[in-house]
């Protein structure tokens, strides 16, 4: 299976694919006004033969995660630090593959702040301000930048990041079929907010592939429980600086195959429908001859949904008072 057909699948529904059901009300907001949004998201991989987490797992699977963070280790210098910065990382990575990665996102007057709960850092983007703010919230440090950095390469399926690898880039056809099916799941709470559940299974087969294309099939099932909470957005986008691009589940389009798409096009459109609402669980899994017939699967889940007045959110986007600058 052609490695851009699956990473379009996968990042498309990541993102945020769900089937087209009825809308879930917005949910009001509390009184009086508040001035910024926050809740926690976890996001973990499954691999067989693991159980697949259902709806409803987010305070146990909070729980796991914090257990199994230790305190940071203090970054070291010298001969070696690269070495034990290294090892550091390395033993951190296979925590979040274990466990899950735990972020906090709060959303205001149109910045963005994002908490990693376990490593203990943040970083704050200041849109209209063009700043991008990273915190150390261990040893009390903090950068300004006014460009995002080049992020780092996109984990793979399997958790970890692809290097890019030579592509046949020569020009090739191929013909790819999308077929899905959808059901309606019906409301549902999940951490005290209301949500409406519906579920696709999508299938994408290629064939009569030429040049660059390869013939191969995956199978996808997602299910989405959205809420009516809606998630603001930055108005405005910071300049990234030049980089390569991540590889791996992100990467869409790689080499010079140019499928011509057929079957059912509401089936494509579940996988490319987003929603601006704050999905409480969504649960990805995929096929391919690859995994020898086994799902592989993504899964994220919110919770702890609060709403913050201005003298918190104001606090939470401001350097706190003794750190110091690096």
């Amino acid at each position: 299976m052609p490695r851009f057909i699956l990473g379009l699948l996968i990042a498309l529904a990541i993102a945020g694919a769900v089937v087209d059901g009825p809308k879930v009300a917005a949910v009001a907001a509390p009184a009086p006004t508040p001035a910024a949004l926050q809740y926690e998201e976890i996001t973990r991989f499954e691999y067989p033969p693991a159980t697949p987490i259902p709806p409803g797992s987010f305070d146990a699977d909070r729980s796991a995660i914090m257990a199994s963070a230790s305190t940071p280790a203090p970054a070291h210098h010298g001969l070696f630090a690269g070495v034990l910065n290294n090892v550091q990382g390395e033993m951190g990575a296979m925590q979040s593959l274990q466990h899950g990665t735990l972020v906090r996102y709060t959303y205001y007057n149109g910045w963005v702040r994002v908490d990693n709960l376990t490593d203990q850092t943040a970083t704050i983007t200041k849109c209209s301000l063009r700043q991008y703010i990273t915190l150390d919230l261990a040893h009390h440090t903090y950068t300004i930048a006014s460009t995002v950095p080049s992020p780092a390469p996109a984990p793979a399926p399997g958790g970890y990041p692809q290097q890019p690898s030579t592509v046949n880039e020569a020009p090739g056809t191929a013909d790819m079929t999308v077929q899905a099916q959808s059901q309606n799941l019906g409301p549902r709470t999940l951490e005290g907010i209301g949500t409406h559940g519906s579920s696709a299974s999508i299938s994408v087969v290629t064939t009569h592939a030429t040049g660059s294309c390869r013939n191969g099939s995956v199978s996808m099932q997602i299910v989405a429980y959205v809420s009516g909470i809606g998630i603001p957005r930055a108005y405005c986008p910071l300049p990234r600086v030049s980089g390569t691009m991540p590889q791996g589940p992100g990467t869409i389009i790689r080499g010079g195959c140019k499928p011509t798409f057929h079957g059912s096009m509401a089936g494509a459109s579940l996988v490319m429908g987003t929603s601006s609402n704050l999905g409480m669980y969504r649960r990805v899994t995929y096929a391919t001859a690859q995994t020898n017939g086994n799902n592989m699967g993504v899964v994220t889940e919110a919770g702890n949904v609060r709403w913050l007045n201005r003298a918190d959110a104001d606090a939470l986007f401001t350097i706190p008072p003794g750190f110091t600058k690096q």
